[in-house]
């Protein structure tokens, strides 16, 4: 059973601040990320986690990334200490770990801090794949694209384009998690519904959107947002804020997110 959704129908999930609430009553969220060749993509997760409401938003990434980061965004707390890092783990904040990751010895790292501990968990990127080798994570959220999906199931991406449907179900079923797979139509599962959603397009298929969508995603949650309809508005309101762009003008990602900060009101 597959359920059609839009933003309509599901805005009402936004979260609402109090007139007196505080950036402790508005979450906090842990980002990893950021390797020598891809800083911009946790920057860009990053930005759209600040602008989308998370009350305290701390980065751990790779030492030259640090400046970067805080000379554009210095409400974010960011650092590349490890001892801080299993500080924060243990605080068991909700964690987005992969946006700008490869596989290697620093991800490696960091992936045997984070895999046993009883986090929310969002993985991208690099993250993704790691699971194939230790799937000890308590609660998390798997956002793959086809080709990620594909690596994951041990075939090859051009299956899982036809297949979509089958390989959500299948990424679920072996590594009992949320699964978001990502594309046209972006499929969400929990196990027992598959929800399909109808907003978005090709625009969205540009380089850095689905470091926006992490960071959306990683953001509600730590909002205290369910983790599925936290996965259900981030798309939908993603996918709406790209329908709002002229089809023949090129949408990157950085405009993405101010679109949709209008969106969310």
């Amino acid at each position: 059973m597959i359920a059609d959704f839009t933003f309509e129908e599901v805005k009402e999930y936004l979260p609402k601040k109090k007139i007196d609430s505080n950036k402790y009553d508005s979450g906090q969220l842990l980002l990893i990320g950021g390797d020598n060749e891809y800083p911009g993509a946790i920057i860009l997760a990053a930005q759209m986690a600040i602008k989308s409401g998370v009350g305290l938003l701390y980065l751990y990434t790779k030492s030259q990334n640090v400046i970067k980061v805080l000379s554009k965004y210095p409400e974010i707390i960011v650092f590349d200490d490890k001892n801080r890092l299993v500080e924060l783990i243990s605080k068991e904040i909700p964690v987005l770990a992969g946006p700008g990751t490869k596989d290697n010895k620093w991800t490696e790292d960091i992936f045997n801090l984070i895999k046993d501990k009883p986090l929310s968990i969002i993985l991208d990127a690099a993250y993704i794949e790691k699971i194939k080798l230790d799937n000890s994570f308590k609660s998390k959220i798997l956002l793959p694209h086809e080709g990620e999906a594909a690596r994951l199931l041990g075939v090859q991406s051009s299956e899982v384009k036809d297949n979509r449907l089958d390989s959500i179900k299948s990424i679920n079923d072996k590594y009992d998690s949320i699964v978001v797979l990502k594309g046209y139509r972006t499929l969400i599962s929990d196990g027992k519904n598959i929800y399909r959603c109808l907003d978005g397009d090709s625009k969205l298929s540009t380089a850095g959107t689905g470091d926006v969508l992490a960071g959306l995603i990683a953001s509600l949650i730590s909002q205290g947002i369910d983790h599925v309809k936290s996965c259900k508005l981030a798309v939908a309101i993603h996918g709406s804020s790209a329908d709002s762009f002229d089809f023949s003008k090129s949408l990157i990602a950085s405009e993405l997110i101010e679109a949709i900060r209008i969106k969310m009101g």
